[in-house]
């Protein structure tokens, strides 16, 4: 579900319900996530959208090569 998020938003900022849509989750589950990762510094919200943040995408690479 995180890497579903943080891959969604690597192609660029989205709005929170595409973000959802696009990961299939449920709109809450995934703002509880978003929140978790914005506590982390992996995403950042810029007014109406989230994105992802340069350690976002170091974390993503990281699974990426891990998996």
């Amino acid at each position: 579900m995180v890497v579903d998020i943080l891959q969604v938003l690597s192609k660029g900022c989205k709005k929170p319900t595409h973000i959802a849509t696009e990961a299939n989750l449920a709109y809450d589950r995934m703002a509880k996530i978003i929140k978790a990762l914005a506590e982390r510094g992996f995403v950042t919200d810029k007014g109406s959208e989230i994105c992802i943040t340069p350690e976002g995408l170091k974390f993503l690479e990281a699974y990426s090569q891990w998996k």
